[in-house]
């Protein structure tokens, strides 16, 4: 039977109790700010708290990037020698040069054949869903084809990521919003949801009022499809939310019969696009249930 490692990068945003449970290598993308020629790792040496406090001393919010393809190699070389075959996944490529990098990380790496590469075409704790998942498969002695196969075509393209936004500055200054949208939609109190869609960000519902009615709103349409839903795992993930994660938590846990209910927290380099007060609900629809409405 193969020793598989799994590996991920930061975007995956599990916590560190379920990084050591899983065993899972993480590597941490980049973060770096306009004039500077220093990238920051993210999580390693670089928090979230921090970018938050520039933001509200400077104003300025940092760019965001990819390792080059040869920290994979080294990795996953690393790896190979210790008798291992790897299989790994990170933030989509739709979303990121990162599973580019991976991938010629692989090309290059002394045995290619080793390594399996997943595009989870997500980001955020779907990533952190689909490795739980990819574990599980593992677990049960499912070969690295098996696996992929089930991942990309079981998997994949029924991970539910959304996230409700409390403010609307990270997006601005991010170039993701024009400065009229965002002010119209905090002329409205709008708290809308960015959903991953087929492996793209779009702007899902928007609701009008605090960002809790905003997070009830996911809430409430998970519940429309509960039936089709996997109750394994459920990802409460956000930025500066706590009291917006413990009132979802509740929800969750009173009316739905998941095995495991996860809370976590944004990375440096999800919550830096996002900002304070976001809140995702991320789960997991059964196969065969693809329907991903806006």
């Amino acid at each position: 039977m193969e020793k598989i490692k799994l590996i991920s990068d930061s975007t995956c945003d599990l916590s560190k109790e379920l990084v050591e449970e899983l065993n899972l290598e993480v590597v941490p993308l980049l973060v770096s700010y306009e004039g500077s020629d220093e990238a920051y790792k993210d999580g390693v040496e670089i928090t979230l708290d921090q970018i938050k406090e520039n933001e509200k001393k400077t104003g300025k919010l940092p760019s965001t990037s990819a390792v080059g393809p040869a920290i994979y190699t080294e990795l996953f070389n690393k790896y190979i020698d210790e008798g291992y075959s790897i299989i790994f996944t990170g933030i989509g490529s739709t979303l990121s040069a990162n599973q580019q990098s991976a991938t010629l990380g692989r090309n290059a790496c002394k045995d290619p054949e080793k390594v399996t590469i997943i595009d989870s075409l997500n980001l955020s704790t779907a990533t952190g869903l689909l490795i739980l998942k990819i574990r599980d498969l593992v677990n049960e002695g499912k070969s690295r084809e098996e696996i992929k196969k089930i991942a990309d075509e079981e998997i994949v393209p029924n991970l539910r990521a959304q996230f409700s936004i409390n403010t609307m500055n990270y997006l601005i200054k991010g170039g993701r919003c024009s400065q009229l949208a965002g002010f119209v939609v905090k002329l409205l109190s709008i708290k809308p949801i960015i959903k991953v869609v087929d492996g793209k960000l779009i702007i899902g519902k928007k609701p009008i009022g605090h960002v809790k009615m905003s997070v009830k709103t996911q809430f409430d349409d998970m519940m429309k499809e509960i039936s089709d839903v996997d109750m394994k795992y459920v990802f409460v993930t956000g930025f500066d939310n706590d009291d917006t994660e413990k009132y979802i938590v509740e929800l969750i846990e009173k009316n739905c019969k998941f095995e495991h209910v996860y809370t976590t927290k944004c990375g440096s380099v999800i919550g830096s696009h996002c900002g304070p007060g976001t809140t995702g609900i991320l789960y997991l629809k059964k196969p065969g249930k693809k329907t991903n409405k806006k």
